[in-house]
């Protein structure tokens, strides 16, 4: 009888120590599998996965998640168990809890509830976990109210993160819709700008230098410094005429309306021809596409030979311009200085604001563009968007 004593101690406490390995076990297989499987799941079933698994690790028969937005308006976005005892959780929510609380209830059919708050990263509370039973139980130990806080932050940072997404997701889609009108408004405020241009001071420029040939062609023979003055006014005029032309041609190109986008781009390359820039045409095509695809690629082909002329020092450029399997390419290389994509040197601050602006406009059209450039080894860039673009702007 002495001797069993002992024994029996040292077996409780095996036991004992037995149940507090199984209870840590249980705690972190809580924690370690509903982690790994949260990062494969969507959003709605994040939240049932986690409010299951939570009531079955506390042997509840009843489990509701919570949340509320900025207006304090609460919505239940996942429930376990019978409506009419969660109507009584829905009831007994305290948002301003930032721990876990056990709760007593006079409710006949619910003994008590654990609320486990749910909080974003700056301490803000914005939904809980509410769970309860049937059958009268005591309060979780610290242990288990700890892993099921564990277990609410890993919940909130994947809503949290999901939520900043999605509100990111809506910003860049609205500053893409402004961007896009945006470009809109500018193409027609060009176009409107280069009509005017032409039917008004393009047409008086025209009948000033017509009317002046016609004076010199009647004008007796003038002194030798009249005569010089004569000339320099008449090539004067006819510069007049020349740059009005090819500012209305840059606003808005009537090539492009009238005979498409290579004869566009092939006009536009004149301005390399006219600094003896070789120009080399390694493949093109004539069908006519959407004003929206046409525009864009004759923006950034534009937007290119600016960058050629003022910063390549090349005197040679090769062009492409393809149709293949449902897509636009136009490909544009010259065999200049280059630069370094990754530096950003004031002197760049155009170039690289005309590469964002070219990226933008193939963007919107649901295409890319892409540049490859490296110094003393020349730049290459490739554009390639839908021939009919899905949700482009007209």
């Amino acid at each position: 009888m002495q001797n069993s004593h002992p024994v029996s101690a040292s077996a409780l406490a095996i036991r004992a120590h037995y149940r507090q390995s199984e209870s840590r076990s249980a705690r972190l297989r809580l924690l370690v599998d509903t982690g790994q499987e949260l990062t494969q799941l969507t959003t709605d079933a994040m939240r049932e996965r986690v409010l299951t698994r939570a009531c079955a690790f506390l042997a509840m028969d009843h489990g509701v998640l919570l949340e509320w937005d900025a207006e304090g308006c609460i919505r239940a976005t996942a429930r376990y168990g019978h409506p009419a005892r969660l109507d009584t959780l829905l009831n007994v929510v305290d948002r301003t809890l930032r721990v876990p609380v056990w709760q007593e209830l006079a409710e006949d059919a619910l003994s008590g509830v654990l609320q486990v708050p749910l909080m974003r990263g700056d301490g803000i509370t914005f939904g809980a976990l509410m769970f309860a039973s049937n059958v009268g139980m005591s309060a979780p130990d610290n242990d288990d109210s700890e892993s099921l806080q564990l277990l609410a932050t890993l919940l909130a940072a994947h809503l949290e993160n999901d939520r900043l997404l999605t509100t990111l997701i809506a910003r860049d889609r609205t500053l893409s819709d402004l961007l896009s009108r945006l470009l809109r408004a500018q193409e027609d405020e060009r176009k409107r700008v280069a009509y005017d241009l032409h039917d008004r001071l393009a047409q008086t420029l025209t009948g000033l230098h017509q009317r002046l040939q016609g004076f010199a062609g009647r004008c007796p023979i003038l002194p030798g410094t009249l005569d010089a003055d004569l000339q320099a006014i008449l090539t004067l005029a006819q510069h007049c005429v020349g740059e009005g032309r090819q500012l209305i041609a840059g606003l808005r190109p009537t090539v492009l309306d009238d005979f498409g986008l290579h004869k566009a781009v092939d006009k536009e390359a004149d301005r390399l021809r006219e600094v003896g820039i070789k120009v080399q045409w390694l493949d093109f095509f004539d069908t006519r596409m959407s004003n929206q695809v046409e525009i864009a690629l004759f923006r950034i082909a534009q937007e290119a030979i600016n960058n050629i002329l003022k910063h390549a020092h090349a005197n040679h450029v090769q062009l492409a311009l393809r149709l293949l399997d449902g897509h636009v390419w136009l490909n544009i290389e010259d065999n200049g200085k280059g630069f370094d994509l990754e530096q950003k040197l004031d002197t760049q601050d155009a170039l690289h604001l005309g590469l964002t602006t070219m990226h933008e406009r193939a963007s919107l059209l649901g295409g890319r563009l892409t540049c490859v450039s490296t110094l003393n080894s020349g730049t290459q860039l490739r554009t390639t968007v839908p021939t009919h673009p899905d949700g482009a702007t007209q």
